[in-house]
């Protein structure tokens, strides 16, 4: 069963990108405090294909913990993300005005770091680049722009 954040509003359902997303009940002020990511530490190691995990260090991971998922482990990517790592935390924060009923997303490539990391890309954001990558792989003017909502290790 996935925990509801009712305090905030967000909750998880059917997503037209992929699987289950998050959404949310009321407005988010760009800015605003989301949702804090959270998880069962792993190294890199340990974390294998179909796991939900957040790099959030060069070899450390944040993975859903199986017996109680939280929403943040549903957060789906978008080349056109609302909420990012403004802080450098495995916190997200509104990087616009959130409108009620609007699925929550992040740009993955904030947070991996991993050489050759590459998956598909089906957000259908007008400019969608088709693909994701690591962060490390990106060319530096992309790492420049992404510099305000990357997490702590790759600032």
């Amino acid at each position: 069963m996935i925990v509801a954040e009712t305090d905030t509003g967000l909750y998880a359902q059917q997503s037209g990108i992929h699987g289950l997303g998050v959404f949310t009940r009321f407005a988010i002020a760009n800015g605003s405090f989301v949702i804090k990511c959270q998880g069962i530490l792993r190294h890199k190691d340990e974390v294998v294909e179909g796991m939900r995990a957040l790099q959030i260090g060069p070899e450390t991971y944040l993975a859903e913990d199986p017996a109680n998922p939280r929403l943040d482990d549903f957060i789906n990517h978008s080349c056109a993300p609302n909420v990012g790592f403004t802080d450098g935390s495995p916190t997200l924060s509104a990087l616009r005005d959130i409108a009620p009923g609007e699925e929550l997303f992040w740009d993955y490539r904030t947070s991996i770091n991993e050489p050759g990391w590459e998956v598909p890309c089906t957000c259908g954001a007008p400019a969608c680049r088709g693909k994701i990558q690591s962060y490390c792989d990106l060319p530096d003017s992309e790492r420049s722009r992404l510099s305000g909502i990357v997490l702590e290790y790759l600032r």
